[in-house]
């Protein structure tokens, strides 16, 4: 029996998706993220993978990362299943990540179950085959990862602003669109920040919250500055400038952790403009590469 691992963090999708490969004799495992992925995998060792991309703590890229850094796990292939990142930069991602194919939402139940099941059918018989990361370094990788996280949150942050216009006379639906907006920004992986025009805080994630201990009050209006390691306010300053004058940016600060540890980060940075042209504000995205500069022997 073939041990399908179903990895989505939407509660109702993931048993919907195992019902559907269950009712076909399929042995389904779930997970809501890539962390609980990853355990399960070592224990449970599926045959294939299925995974949605946006997942809150760790994403569907950063599993298949992971995946392919293991021996014991990089054979294993991984079908991305998402209404996400579906442009030809974000396949291109995914491929150079060694994933094996894609499904996309949404789909009748029907055709659904159909792709899933053709899809399964070719990893039993051998045409699906677990492919080979080709990222020759981690830096290589992690710029192009924040980079597609960067312009989708931006997009989605503007499509969501548009919508909000729009609708602005019926409240209910207004509702539904502020918490899509939430909702969405939880699920990045990593800490995710808005700055006004001037740098100062004026929205940010869970997880900025929990890496810095800080309450949301002892946030709002602090300049991002002071966020920040002393000795890297300087850059922080300078890439605030930079993304200002040329609307995106790249740059590795760190960021004292609520225990007095630094954190080293990869920023993504992006200045955030309405349909007119004219700057909003600064959007950014900051992933943890602490544990790659410790292995790579690079001092904080």
């Amino acid at each position: 029996m073939t041990k399908v691992l179903v990895v989505e963090d939407k509660k109702t999708d993931r048993a919907l998706l195992g019902e559907l490969l269950t009712s076909k004799n399929y042995e389904v495992v779930e997970a809501g993220n890539g962390i609980e992925a990853l355990k399960s995998v070592k224990t449970l060792k599926p045959d294939i993978i299925i995974s949605d991309i946006m997942m809150p703590e760790m994403d569907g890229f950063a599993l298949l990362r992971e995946l392919k850094k293991d021996e014991s796990t990089k054979h294993i292939p991984l079908v991305f299943y998402t209404a996400h990142y579906v442009g030809e930069k974000d396949k291109e991602l995914a491929v150079k990540l060694g994933a094996s194919g894609f499904i996309f939402k949404p789909l009748e139940f029907k055709e659904l179950l159909n792709k899933i099941e053709s899809l399964l059918k070719d990893y039993e018989t051998g045409s699906i085959k677990p492919e080979k990361p080709s990222f020759k370094t981690e830096e290589e990788f992690l710029k192009q990862y924040s980079e597609r996280i960067i312009r989708k949150l931006e997009e989605k942050v503007i499509e969501l602003e548009q919508e909000t216009v729009e609708r602005k006379w019926a409240f209910e639906e207004l509702a539904r669109v502020l918490n899509e907006r939430e909702n969405f920004i939880e699920t990045i992986p990593g800490i995710v920040f808005t700055l006004d025009i001037n740098g100062n805080m004026i929205r940010w994630n869970r997880k900025l919250m929990e890496v810095t201990g800080l309450r949301g009050k002892e946030i709002v209006g602090k300049p991002v500055l002071e966020l920040f390691a002393d000795q890297d306010k300087a850059i922080m300053a300078e890439t605030i400038r930079k993304v200002l004058d040329a609307g995106y940016v790249e740059v590795e600060a760190r960021m004292p952790g609520k225990n007095g540890v630094p954190i080293q980060y990869h920023l993504t940075a992006a200045a955030l403009k309405d349909e007119q042209g004219n700057l909003m504000g600064i959007i950014g995205v900051g992933v943890d590469i602490t544990g790659h500069k410790n292995r790579s022997g690079i001092a904080h």
